[in-house]
């Protein structure tokens, strides 16, 4: 692949005066410069992204200090992007921005993408979502869950700070097991002391920052308890992020690792490494792969960094360490509940998929259980973002994740 590449950084086209023109223009050219042609990625603000989000309808942006998120309870909670600097700060998240400018996202909304979405498990195997009965686990006969992709969920709140949304779904397994299921989403945006409890950290004035937490509830509205014999469900979160061509995901993990669960394509150690209880993952969206963690080796953080956006993403996410993890992988699947707590999910392309974005995806999935009529589950994520100096982000990555980004593995 060549090296020469046009970066491209849109700015926001809200009213703004001369000298702020002046200034954004001088900060363009000084990223042209610093940034040479050493690296791929398009750059968003959170204001240009907004101003493609207003044409939804129910469009809500939650905000506390800088930080910003873009959120649709309609579309099922669905956040699509985020900001730790205001309008012109840089978006975070990737979505399917053509769908919203032609429109076919109100036909259909699956592909819509985000940095935090519901999705369901498994993908794959014999109670897998995914795929119609009958049919084989070809790319072209998958397909997403018709409630997922067009269903518009009720917002029942909203304020500055949270929205809650709730909808009524239909989920056919591939045994033709309908789960009948009441859904609730809600998000709300962080504020520093929050994101400084829950990570047990101190964000230095040099750091902006930004985190918000996603809960979906999900509850057996049918008439029987669930059975691991006609399938289970897990809530899946996926969150779709920028992609740079130096960008590496990292796993901390427990107990003893030698390799992750690898899905669609090989890998090698020009793509993932593991070293002293850290999985490094490159997350360039360059290469269509996916890989996981089981729940012997999970611990409930992780996160990816970004050189080239000076930007550190972390993702927390309630873990309930059980022996039920529905199972994804499109071949080997010998046992339905021995699957990934974690995935992340690289862009590109094979014979027969991709590209998708350009993206890459951090992912989580709640254990699968065997609800009572009645009784819910709930899964937690939360994300946050950190931009600044590597010194600062340094202390932030070591004390959560156990590694300085100055001694991490560079793929």
């Amino acid at each position: 692949m060549p090296c020469t590449r046009i970066i491209q950084i849109r700015t926001m086209v809200y009213p703004i005066n001369l000298f702020a023109s002046f200034k954004s223009l001088v900060l363009l050219l000084v990223a042209l410069c610093f940034m040479g042609c050493s690296s791929i990625f398009h750059i968003n603000t959170f204001g240009s992204d907004l101003e493609i989000l207003n044409t939804i309808d129910d469009l809500h942006v939650l905000k506390s200090e800088n930080s910003m998120i873009a959120v649709s309870g309609e579309l099922q909670g669905r956040v699509f992007t985020s900001s730790s600097n205001g309008l012109n700060g840089k978006s975070y998240g990737w979505f399917n921005r053509k769908s919203i400018t032609d429109h076919s996202f109100k036909n259909r909304f699956g592909n819509l993408g985000g940095e935090d979405r519901m999705w369901f498990g498994p993908q794959y195997g014999k109670f897998n979502v995914f795929f119609e009965p009958g049919l084989t686990f070809e790319d072209k006969n998958s397909r997403i869950a018709p409630d997922l992709d067009t269903l518009l969920f009720e917002t029942k709140k909203k304020t500055h700070k949270e929205i809650i949304s709730k909808g009524r779904m239909h989920i056919k397994n591939y045994q033709n097991y309908v789960f009948n299921i009441d859904v609730e989403r809600k998000v709300s945006i962080l504020n520093k002391h929050e994101i400084e409890q829950n990570l047990n950290i101190s964000i230095d004035d040099e750091v902006t920052y930004v985190g918000f937490e996603s809960v979906t509830k999900m509850t057996n509205i049918g008439t029987n308890k669930w059975s691991k014999n006609t399938g289970l469900l897990s809530i899946w979160i996926l969150g779709c992020m920028v992609p740079t061509k130096n960008t590496v995901a990292m796993i901390p993990v427990k107990g003893h690792l030698d390799e992750v669960t690898n899905y669609f394509t090989p890998l090698d150690d020009s793509r993932i490494k593991i070293k002293e209880c850290m999985v490094y993952y490159k997350a360039d969206a360059n290469y269509l792969n996916k890989i996981g963690i089981l729940p012997q080796n999970t611990i409930p953080v992780f996160g990816s960094y970004s050189p080239e956006l000076n930007v550190l993403t972390l993702i927390e996410f309630t873990f309930e360490n059980n022996e039920h993890y529905v199972n994804s992988k499109r071949e080997d699947n010998q046992d339905p509940y021995a699957g990934d707590v974690i995935n992340i999910f690289n862009d590109g392309v094979t014979s027969t998929a991709g590209p998708f974005g350009p993206f890459y995806e951090l992912e989580t999935s709640s254990s699968a259980q065997e609800l009572e009529a009645g009784k819910n589950m709930v899964h937690i994520s939360k994300t946050y973002h950190f931009e600044g100096k590597k010194e600062y982000l340094d202390k932030i990555s070591y004390k959560v994740l156990g590694v300085k980004l100055s001694n991490r593995v560079k793929l």
